[in-house]
């Protein structure tokens, strides 16, 4: 059979057997090899895992590091996507000690609020009980000098009382 009558994108006589009109099946429908291509550029798409939801942590980013090493040496993951993918997980690992001292500075400053709102005011306290907090304290030691505690004094007579 004889060759196509067409020429390539490049200029070379196309090299496929003609058909009946002198065409290969592809010159001949040109709107079917472009659905052709579409249908072969589908098939070979990589599919791409489903990416990690969520803040990371540094077990988190050395288990990614791992999967996209093994995805290289199994052809499954190029490695063009292998170094993206470790340029990614560098830039968020700088960033986790930056984050994790951020949450805990949060943490801290809403502890301290919430101290802050538990503890009454000093100067509240000062302006509306000075007066009496000043009669508490005088009355506080007044009661304790009379107290029904014996002084040593006291305890070593009715020792000897009691001896006698």
């Amino acid at each position: 059979m004889a060759n196509c009558k067409a020429t390539t994108k490049s200029g070379a006589p196309c090299r496929a057997q003609s058909g009946v009109n002198g065409l290969c099946y592809l010159h001949a429908r040109p709107e079917r090899a472009r659905l052709l291509g579409q249908i072969g550029g589908r098939k070979n798409r990589q599919q791409l895992p489903e990416p990690p939801i969520g803040p990371f942590s540094a077990t988190e980013i050395r288990n990614i590091l791992a999967e996209s090493i093994f995805g290289v040496r199994s052809k499954t993951l190029t490695p063009r996507a292998a170094s993206a993918i470790a340029q990614l997980c560098n830039s968020m690992k700088s960033m986790l000690a930056t984050a994790e001292l951020e949450d805990r500075v949060a943490r801290l400053e809403q502890q301290l609020a919430e101290q802050h709102r538990a503890a009454p005011d000093p100067i509240e306290a000062d302006t509306n009980g000075s007066a009496a907090a000043g009669e508490e304290s005088a009355e506080e030691p007044a009661e304790e000098e009379p107290s029904a505690r014996p002084s040593r004094a006291t305890k070593m007579d009715s020792r000897t009382a009691a001896r006698e």
